[in-house]
C-alpha cells in the first residue's frame, strides 16, 4: 500500500505514462541509423544518457552516500545487468525489427516470477504459471514468424537483453532487502546510481567500436543525442520519481503501453510491417504480462513452490 495522496497518485500515473511513451521510441531512433554500427550507437548512447542522469544523481545524494552506494556489490551486479539490457537492446533491434526487439524483452517479468522463489522468497501462483506458458508460446511464434539467420540471431540477443531486464529490478531488491537486514538506512539514490554505473559500463564495453566506427554525419548525432536524452534518461528519471507513488502492479500496468506502441511507430515512420507469427506471439506475450500484473492475488491461488533451496 502507498500513502500517497489522489492527487500525487494521478501525476505519478502520468510521468509513468510518458516514460512508457518515451522509452517505445527506442527502436524507431534505432532504425533511423541504418549506416551506424549498433556498438557505436549503444556506446554513444549510454554516454549521453549516463551524464544526464549523473547531474541528477549528485543532486540526490552527497558524495559520501554515493561512495557508499558504489561499494555495493548488488549496485554493480545490477549496472551490470542493466548494461546488458541496453547494449543487447541496440544489437537485436539491428539484427531484427524493432516489434520482435521489444516484444522479446518484454518476457523479462516471466523470468522475474521464476526466479523469485529462489532469491526473494516469493511464491509462484498458479496464474504466474500460466503466464510463463503463455510467454513462451508467443516467442515460439516470434521465431517461426522470422525465418532468415539474422532474425534469428536478433530474437536469441533480444532474449539475453531480457535477462537484463529481468535481473534490474530482482538485484535492486536484493539490495533493498541487504540494507534492511544490515539496519542501514534507506537509500532512494541507489536505483538511479545503479542505472548511471550501467550507462558507464555500457560505454566503456561499446568505446573500441565507437571510435573505430564514430557517427559520420550531423543528423546521426543528434538521433543518438535524442536516444540517451530522451529514450534513456529522462524516462528512467520520471519513472524513479514516479514508482514510489504508486503500487507496483498499477505501474506495471501502465507502463505494458511502451511494447505496443514501439512497433507502431516504426510501422508509421518507415513502414516496417512486423511478420504475422510476430504480431501474434507479442499480442499473447502483451497479453501474459498484463495478465500476471493486474490479477490480484487471493488465498485461493493454487501456488508453484520452488524445490530448490537459496544460498
Amino acid at each position: 500500500m502507498t500513502s500517497a495522496s489522489p492527487e500525487e497518485r494521478s501525476r505519478a500515473r502520468l510521468l509513468v505514462l510518458g516514460a512508457a511513451v518515451l522509452w517505445s521510441t527506442g527502436g524507431l531512433g534505432i532504425k533511423h541509423l541504418p549506416a551506424c554500427d549498433a556498438l557505436t550507437i549503444a556506446g554513444l548512447r549510454a554516454v549521453v544518457a549516463g551524464l544526464v542522469m549523473a547531474a541528477v544523481v549528485v543532486r540526490l545524494a552527497s558524495r559520501e552516500r554515493l561512495v557508499a552506494i558504489l561499494r555495493r556489490k548488488r549496485v554493480w551486479a545490477g549496472a551490470t545487468s542493466y548494461a546488458l539490457m541496453v547494449v543487447c537492446f541496440v544489437l537485436a533491434a539491428k539484427l531484427t525489427t524493432a516489434a520482435n526487439a521489444i516484444l522479446i524483452q518484454y518476457t523479462a517479468p516471466i523470468y522475474v516470477a521464476l526466479v523469485s522463489p529462489a532469491l526473494l522468497g516469493e511464491k509462484v501462483t498458479l496464474r504466474d504459471a500460466l503466464a510463463i506458458v503463455a510467454t513462451l508460446a508467443g516467442m515460439v511464434l516470434f521465431f517461426m514468424g522470422d525465418l532468415s539467420g539474422a532474425g534469428r540471431l536478433g530474437n536469441v540477443v533480444a532474449i539475453v537483453s531480457s535477462f537484463g531486464f529481468a535481473g534490474l529490478p530482482v538485484l535492486l531488491r536484493l539490495e533493498d532487502r541487504a540494507r534492511r537486514a544490515e539496519g542501514l538506512p534507506d537509500e532512494p539514490a541507489t536505483p538511479l546510481a545503479t542505472m548511471t554505473l550501467g550507462n558507464a559500463i555500457a560505454a566503456a564495453v561499446c568505446l573500441p567500436h565507437t571510435f573505430a566506427a564514430p557517427p559520420t554525419t550531423l543528423p546521426e548525432v543528434a538521433v543518438i543525442g535524442a536516444l540517451g536524452t530522451f529514450q534513456i534518461a529522462i524516462p528512467y528519471l520520471l519513472y524513479a520519481r514516479a514508482v514510489r507513488a504508486l503500487p507496483a502492479l498499477e505501474s506495471s500496468l501502465i507502463a505494458s503501453i511502451e511494447p505496443i506502441l514501439a512497433p507502431i511507430w516504426v510501422f508509421l515512420s518507415i513502414g516496417e510491417r512486423p511478420s504475422a507469427g510476430a504480431l501474434a506471439g507479442g499480442a499473447i506475450i502483451v497479453a501474459a504480462v498484463t495478465f500476471q500484473a493486474v490479477q490480484k492475488r487471493t488465498p485461493a491461488d493454487a501456488t508453484v513452490t520452488s524445490s530448490s533451496t537459496s544460498s
